[in-house]
């Protein structure tokens, strides 16, 4: 049977890969590389139209996956090593990281897209008499917070293609404490663009862009609007 991939269902190579692997329902914790990547190169192959542009966070996937797929299949080269310490190193470690942090946030996401078509219960609260009427904002959905976050984005450069995926990868944990810092400094309350507006790398911006959908998901930030288009407005709860 053949597969007719269309790249931009899946939000970036993590989620081709979780997909994958749900759709063969694997063990995440225990993936088999040389098929995943069998099955990551075959998506690939069967795409409708190869885009560069749209295809290099892709392609650069497939290079790690290869070269992982490599050195796991590399007899081990230093025989003074013992088994049990050779057993502890797994090349997939890092990948398995990633795919749990990723498959964390795309489920907060599609709880916040729940929460804001009415799928999820909601409790409501009578106005207590005598306080004061205020006026009307939206509640911000996430179509609109990865709107903003697009916007953001393309004024930041392009990263040249990379044969693996980087180690240090900006921490999404630190990014939510210095969130929180921030809104403090400010009295509770920031713009979007303002939380943006120092990010020079992309990385930087995708781990502040997650921390803050954590942040909503915890229910410890909220974001809304005044009306549609306008900046969006963060703040505490």
């Amino acid at each position: 049977m053949t597969y007719l991939v269309d790249i931009e269902a899946f939000h970036g190579p993590l989620d081709l890969l979780l997909f994958l692997i749900e759709k063969n329902e694997l063990d995440i914790y225990d993936i088999p590389i040389a098929f995943i990547t069998d099955q990551y190169l075959q998506y690939l192959q069967t795409t409708g139209e190869f885009d560069l542009e749209k295809m290099g966070e892709f392609l650069i996937m497939t290079t790690y996956l290869l070269n992982l797929k490599s050195r796991l299949l590399l007899p081990r080269t230093n025989p003074s090593q013992s088994e049990d310490e050779e057993e502890q190193i797994d090349p997939r470690e890092e990948l398995v990281q990633k795919l749990l942090e990723y498959r964390r946030y795309k489920e907060a996401g599609q709880q916040l897209q729940q929460r804001e078509l009415g799928l999820t219960e909601r409790v409501y609260y009578r106005q207590a008499k005598g306080e004061p009427d205020r006026d009307e904002v939206l509640v911000v959905d996430l179509a609109a917070l990865v709107r903003a976050y697009r916007n953001v984005m393309r004024r930041l450069p392009v990263p040249e293609p990379e044969a693996i995926i980087p180690e240090g990868d900006v921490n999404v944990s630190d990014k939510m404490m210095e969130i929180l810092e921030i809104l403090v400094q400010q009295k509770g309350k920031i713009s979007f663009r303002q939380l943006f507006a120092n990010i020079s790398r992309r990385r930087e911006g995708l781990a502040l862009f997650l921390a803050l959908l954590e942040l909503i998901r915890l229910q410890k930030v909220k974001a809304q609007q005044n009306s549609p288009w306008e900046d969006i407005q963060l703040e505490m709860w």
